[in-house]
C-alpha cells in the first residue's frame, strides 16, 4: 500500500492530478468572486489580514485574474487530449461493432466522440487563449463562437455519459462518476443558456464535481504505486532465484 507522501508526490507530478488541482483552485476563486459570504468567510480564515478589513475590500479584479490564469493553466494539460478521446471512442466503437454493443456501450462511444470534438475546438482556440498579440488564428469573435460551440459539445458528451452512468449504477458501479457528470452539466449548460444557474452556483457545483474526480485521480495514483511495487517485488524475486541457480551451478562445477 502506498504511503500518503508517496501518493501525494505521484499525484503532484501527474498531469491529471495537476489539472484537477488547477480546476479546484479555479472553482474556489469563482465562488469567492460571486458569493460575498464566501469572501467574508475567507477574511475570517486569513488571520494575517487586519480583522477590520471589509469583505467588499477584497480585490475582485485580482480574483478574476486568478480564475482566468487557473483556467488557462488547465488548458496546457489538455492540448492533445482530444487524440486520447477520439482514440478511445474509435477503439470502443470497433468493439461495439464486432460484439453488437449494448446501448450503454454506444452511449460511451458518443460521449467520448463529443468530448473529443469539444477538446479539439478547445485546442484550436488555444492560441487566442494565450492572449499574445499577433498569435491568434481565428480572431477574437470567431474564437469566442468556437468556444461556445465547444461547450455545447461538452454538454452533449456529459448527457451521453450520464445515460451510460445510469445503466452502470443499476449494476452497482460508477456512482461517483455519475454524480460528478451531473454536477458538471451546469458548467457548459450555463454558458450555452441551457441551465439557469448563477456563476456562484456553477462554482459550487464545479467544486463538487472537481472534488469527486480528484479523488478518482488520487486513488489511481495509489494503485499505480502499488502496481509498481508489486512489479519491483516480482523482479527482485526473479533476480534472487537466478542468483540461487547460478550459485547452485557453480557449486556443482566445483564438486566435479
Amino acid at each position: 500500500m502506498a504511503s500518503t507522501f508517496e501518493q501525494f508526490v505521484k499525484f503532484g507530478t501527474d498531469a491529471s492530478g495537476l489539472e484537477r488541482t488547477f480546476r479546484l483552485l479555479q472553482s474556489l476563486t469563482q465562488i469567492l468572486i460571486f458569493i460575498a459570504p464566501a469572501r467574508a468567510l475567507l477574511l475570517h480564515l486569513l488571520t494575517f489580514l487586519p480583522p477590520t478589513l471589509a469583505a467588499s475590500e477584497i480585490p475582485l479584479p485580482a480574483l478574476q485574474t486568478l480564475r482566468t490564469r487557473f483556467a488557462l493553466g488547465r488548458r496546457f494539460f489538455r492540448v492533445f487530449r482530444f487524440l486520447d478521446a477520439f482514440g478511445s471512442a474509435w477503439a470502443l466503437s470497433r468493439t461495439a461493432g464486432v460484439a453488437g454493443g449494448s446501448l450503454e456501450m454506444w452511449l460511451d462511444v458518443s460521449s467520448r466522440s463529443f468530448n473529443g470534438m469539444y477538446l479539439l475546438l478547445e485546442t484550436a482556440t488555444f492560441p487566442e487563449a494565450l492572449g499574445v498579440d499577433g498569435l491568434g488564428v481565428w480572431g477574437a469573435e470567431t474564437a469566442a463562437v468556437l468556444q461556445v460551440e465547444g461547450q455545447r459539445l461538452w454538454f452533449f458528451a456529459l448527457v451521453c455519459a450520464i445515460g451510460a452512468g445510469v445503466m452502470r449504477v443499476r449494476r452497482g458501479e460508477g456512482g461517483r462518476r455519475l454524480v460528478a457528470d451531473v454536477l458538471d452539466l451546469a458548467v457548459p449548460g450555463a454558458v450555452v443558456g441551457w441551465v439557469a444557474a448563477s456563476p456562484g452556483t456553477v462554482g459550487v457545483l464545479m467544486l463538487g464535481s472537481t472534488w469527486l474526480t480528484t479523488v478518482e485521480v488520487w486513488e489511481r495514483c495509489g494503485r499505480d504505486i502499488g502496481e509498481r511495487r508489486e512489479k519491483e517485488r516480482v523482479v527482485g524475486d526473479l533476480q534472487r532465484r537466478v542468483r540461487e541457480l547460478e550459485e547452485q551451478d557453480l557449486g556443482r562445477e566445483k564438486g566435479e
